[in-house]
């Protein structure tokens, strides 16, 4: 195993805030891959759900769905779907976190933060006119209205991460630094997360 030179960097973010291109370009610096899309693949393997279900429930959990699951976890019968794709990201996380790497949501701040792992934690935001423009830019909704699968998004990941850290999403305390990606622009986040990164592995 290589040596790590850098903390862990974890991305949490609201959807659109950019999460995905500033991990991009940070990898592309810092020398160092990043995961996103690559968890379904291979939490996929890990869990024995297919990637279309985890590519569905792998971060958004909704409320009704939350509360099918807890009804129905009271039959011994009855695994949650929800649960078993979690259980397998959180072992997902901790195995790349063995080596320098940026990890993008799946609550993997608060699940480094309890396996006693160094990272440095991020959190993204903007206002929602920046990030429905953002969505639209890049066609993210697809033939859904921007504005309102945003908020439908915003509000599946918020349940997921409350369900599974019982943090609310995006409190400063669970984070090194919280940036506006609207206000301070993508290069500016970037410029931030780096310098602290290279500080954090002088240091170490």
């Amino acid at each position: 195993m290589a040596k790590k030179i850098y903390p862990v960097i974890t991305i949490s973010r609201e959807f659109g805030a950019g999460g995905h291109s500033i991990a991009k370009v940070l990898s592309e610096r810092l020398g160092i891959p990043y995961y996103d899309k690559d968890f379904v693949k291979e939490t996929a393997s890990r869990s024995g759900y297919s990637e279309e279900d985890i590519e569905r429930e792998g971060e958004n959990l909704s409320r009704s769905a939350r509360l099918l699951d807890n009804f129905l976890g009271n039959s011994m019968n009855y695994s949650s779907s929800h649960d078993a794709i979690f259980r397998a990201q959180k072992e997902l996380v901790l195995h790349l976190a063995q080596q320098d790497c940026i990890l993008i949501g799946r609550c993997s701040n608060l699940i480094l933060r309890e396996a006693g792992i160094p990272s440095l934690d991020v959190f993204l935001h903007a206002d929602v006119d920046f990030r429905t423009e953002h969505v639209r830019r890049l066609g993210l909704s697809g033939k859904e209205d921007p504005r309102k699968y945003l908020n439908k998004i915003d509000d599946m990941r918020e349940t997921y991460f409350k369900t599974y850290t019982k943090h609310n999403l995006g409190t400063y305390r669970d984070y090194d630094l919280c940036l506006d990606t609207g206000t301070l622009g993508f290069d500016a986040c970037i410029d931030i997360v780096e310098k602290l990164a290279r500080q954090k592995a002088q240091k170490d």
